[in-house]
């Protein structure tokens, strides 16, 4: 059972073509959708460097925020899309979660949507300052 007081980590699962749920440590659910609120994107640099190195997949980068709602593999119901602005990441191409038609780095958004059509944000992103 998920505790909606608490934040969870969402990140995408490659091997099971879903998104992993996890909360205090443990798997929590899997789903083809997530829906999240208060949200920060954290990639961790040690993960990413060595998932370069090695050009092999592993989990290093999340998003962090609390549960608003989740379809799982199999779920007949269909979440109504979120509106917004796209956003993705791609350890190859960038260093953090970035906005999709921009490439501006996100740390942060009021909410965020994690589907087969891609991850969306909306509200009050939080963009990385320019270095």
């Amino acid at each position: 059972m998920i505790d909606t007081c608490k934040p969870v980590r969402v990140f995408r699962n490659w091997k099971n073509s879903c998104f992993s749920i996890m909360q205090g440590g443990l798997l929590k659910a899997s789903a083809r959708s997530v829906r999240l609120r208060d949200v920060e994107f954290l990639v961790r640099a040690p993960g990413r460097e060595r998932m370069l190195r090695l050009r092999r997949k592993n989990v290093h980068a999340y998003a962090i925020g609390h549960l608003e709602d989740f379809a799982q593999a199999g779920d007949e119901r269909v979440m109504v899309p979120l509106g917004g602005r796209a956003s993705l990441y791609d350890a190859y191409r960038f260093e953090t979660f970035v906005d999709m038609l921009d490439h501006t780095p996100l740390l942060a958004a009021g909410r965020v949507q994690f589907g087969d059509d891609g991850t969306t944000y909306l509200n009050a992103p939080i963009f990385a300052e320019a270095a």
